[in-house]
């Protein structure tokens, strides 16, 4: 009796949520033969492999895309957090749908003929909003937009370590040297390594105290996607406005810099008190400093990203109209032209 009641409380519920399974249940295994069984590309191998065994290669090769394991599980929170929003929204299948699954077909092609793997992942993203729109139509579409942007962090982008970590590098021995200057600590550049400046008083050369390389792994590379990825997903749960998750998640660059810029702070003042060996170690053998180093890059960036959230939540506007009506609505008149104190009435004798 009590799992007669509990299946026509929930049949409501299933006949509601049949729709999206079946679109899953017809999706997953055309994706899956796509990327999974298919081999597309030979990336920077010399035979084609499958999509998913490229990026396995590349999330399993280093440190720096780690993060993108935890995507699929991101977005099947994500749909979790949001299961009343859909639950309610109607089945329309778009029929233009069709159209965005035919271009993303042909996205897919083209990137097999020129065995370009980045064309793949583009093909992966147009795919799935082409099955969403033809299976269950544009307010299913709106409804899923967030976790179906945030598969682009499932996306591991090797060729950035040229394009971005070199610049990120000059950037941030830069903003060390300046940083590390104006504490007192006289400090030179010479490209990305940071030196201590020469001493002629004490006849010490450049870099005879601390000699710091700012490498790929202290450039912010390595946390810049891994921190954009987390502060799109609080940006998502914590803050209600566009502009506002917009502002959060742009604050993630700059704090990614702070974040990295403490742990180079960190290592150099080391260096300078404890040598290099204790400080930061070789290069195949960081030392246990430089490995607590890397965990300050998030502490601070994370702390910077809730801070920047708490400030994003307050209502300034209704702080600034309390503060005008705490102010004064009107002055005391001026004195009178001739004369510093104020005026007294004269009281007739009458009155006496």
């Amino acid at each position: 009796m009590l799992l007669l009641t509990v299946a026509a409380i929930s049949l409501p519920r299933l006949k509601s949520w049949l729709p999206p399974l079946g679109a899953v249940a017809f999706a997953v295994p055309v994706l899956a033969v796509l990327y999974a069984l298919l081999p597309y590309a030979s990336g920077y191998g010399s035979y084609r492999v499958t999509m998913l065994h490229f990026a396995q290669t590349v999330w399993g090769g280093g440190e720096d895309w780690e993060h993108c394991y935890l995507v699929p599980f991101a977005v099947l929170g994500i749909l979790y957090y949001d299961r009343r929003k859909l639950a309610v929204l109607p089945v329309e299948s778009a029929g233009w749908g069709l159209g965005v699954l035919i271009f993303g077909l042909l996205v897919y092609w083209v990137g097999f003929r020129a065995d370009n793997v980045y064309l793949g992942y583009a093909s992966f993203q147009i795919l799935t909003a082409g099955l969403i729109l033809w299976l269950l139509g544009w307010k299913w579409m709106m409804g899923v937009a967030f976790p179906w942007a945030f598969l682009v962090f499932l996306y591991p982008l090797p060729f950035m370590d040229n394009f971005v970590a070199f610049p990120l590098r000059l950037v941030m021995s830069e903003i060390s040297v300046d940083v590390l200057n104006l504490i007192g600590i006289p400090t030179l550049q010479s490209g990305t390594a940071i030196l201590s400046a020469s001493d002629p008083l004490s006849k010490l050369k450049s870099g005879a105290l601390f000699q710091v390389d700012v490498a790929n792994p202290c450039s912010g590379i390595r946390s810049l996607f891994a921190l954009m990825m987390v502060t799109a997903l609080w940006a998502y749960i914590a803050q209600k406005g566009i502009w506002r998750k917009a502002a959060l998640f742009l604050c993630s660059i700059p704090l990614a810099v702070m974040g990295n810029l403490a742990r180079i702070l960190m290592l150099t003042i080391g260096t300078l008190a404890m040598g290099t060996e204790k400080a930061v170690g070789g290069p195949d053998h960081p030392s246990t400093f430089h490995e607590m180093a890397g965990y300050v890059v998030f502490v601070v960036a994370l702390g910077g990203m809730w801070g920047v959230s708490a400030l994003l939540e307050v209502d300034w506007v209704a702080k600034w109209r309390k503060f005008r009506e705490a102010l004064p609505t009107s002055l005391p008149p001026p004195p009178r032209s001739g004369s510093s104190k104020p005026s007294e009435r004269r009281i007739p004798r009458d009155e006496y």
